[in-house]
């Protein structure tokens, strides 16, 4: 097989050929079709995850060992299955789950194996999809994606299911209430797809690139689309005296972690997902005498994909951009990806 490996924190991925893996017992090995390009798989070649004040989190710390394949949104066809797999046959296609728990401690039982203390998600624990081969621990994280196309359906293993999980916990809004999104990057263009057939609550976008702002608009007229250097009184007269009942932080850094707490009304949620790295300080008395809760969001459960696939697949909705590569490229796009350029998401076809 085919595939790109991370052979040293903080150096390049390596194009690198190995011999087929052979599924045993539970397992199934995919010839893998798309996959996308996250965010995090480039906090995974650097390293680290950034803290604010000079910390960092190191990922070897979180037991992540080289040398890997990244990738964790993938699509792919059967290809062989281990004997003791029945109910999946050769040739079918399916989205690979790869938030991949011990299935037995408390959060795995719960249908939560992305919130496991051990966890062994593909891309990151073991190898992942920047591969044309993918070994599956065990079908049951094998999702049918119906009609979605391989390079559409992938990015929402990760990118997608990290959008809809969170705005389900922004949930429920009335039509009068306001639901501030923070971030047009590859996280917002799937909220922008999907807020609509959850809520039709005012919705805002908040991103620091005007371009951005501008694809978020084509998804819904009614969105509003305020860049983030207007200040926080301009973004104000949208959102109404009262404040935001909901927001969803996709940025997560310093500066837009105390935006969004500035911004919540009473009994508000600040709902904080992304990763690039901060720190926040809190008035503690506004917490309590507002009723605010502020919660952490990542990525999602096996049974939100599933949901999420079926409203995607039954709804006409707007495509999120998407731009195709190869393997050769992956390189290129994480470097790109680190200057905070590009519209929407790319993907990866090991077969190119």
């Amino acid at each position: 097989m085919k595939r790109v490996q991370l052979i040293d924190f903080g150096k390049p991925l390596v194009l690198n050929i190995a011999p087929d893996p052979i599924p045993e017992d539970n397992e199934v090995l995919l010839e893998v079709l798309a996959c996308g390009v996250c965010h995090s798989d480039l906090h995974i070649r650097e390293g680290y995850y950034e803290l604010g004040s000079g910390k960092k989190m190191w990922v070897k710390d979180r037991g992540v060992s080289l040398p890997l394949t990244p990738g964790h949104e993938v699509v792919g066809r059967i290809l062989k299955i281990g004997s003791k797999v029945a109910g999946v046959f050769v040739g079918e296609l399916f989205l690979v789950y790869p938030w991949i728990g011990c299935d037995v401690c408390s959060e795995c039982q719960a249908d939560l194996p992305h919130l496991c203390a051990s966890p062994k998600s593909l891309g990151v624990y073991q190898d992942g999809g920047y591969s044309d081969r993918i070994l599956v621990p065990d079908k049951k994280w094998l999702i049918p994606i119906g009609n979605l196309k391989p390079e559409v359906a992938c990015s929402y293993a990760c990118a997608g299911l990290t959008a809809f999980s969170a705005l389900k916990k922004a949930l429920p809004l009335s039509e009068k209430e306001t639901l501030v999104i923070i971030g047009a990057g590859g996280l917002g263009f799937f909220a922008a797809q999907i807020v609509r057939c959850l809520t039709n609550a005012n919705i805002i976008f908040l991103d620091v690139d005007s371009d951005r702002l501008k694809k978020i608009g084509e998804f819904d007229s009614s969105f509003h689309t305020i860049l983030s250097s207007a200040g926080e009184a301009e973004i104000r007269k949208s959102i109404g005296a009262s404040g935001a009942k909901s927001i969803v932080d996709f940025v997560n850094n310093s500066e837009t972690a105390a935006l969004a707490f500035s911004l919540l009304s009473k009994n508000g949620k600040q709902i904080c997902v992304g990763l690039f790295g901060g720190e926040v300080t809190l008035q503690t008395p506004i917490i309590a005498l507002k009723n605010l809760k502020i919660q952490g969001s990542y990525t999602g459960s096996p049974s939100e994909l599933t949901e999420l696939l079926s409203l995607v697949s039954n709804n006409r909705l707007l495509p999120v951009p998407i731009h195709l590569a190869s393997l050769n490229d992956a390189n290129s796009i994480l470097d790109s990806m680190a200057g905070g350029k590009g519209v929407g998401r790319t993907v990866l076809i090991p077969t190119s």
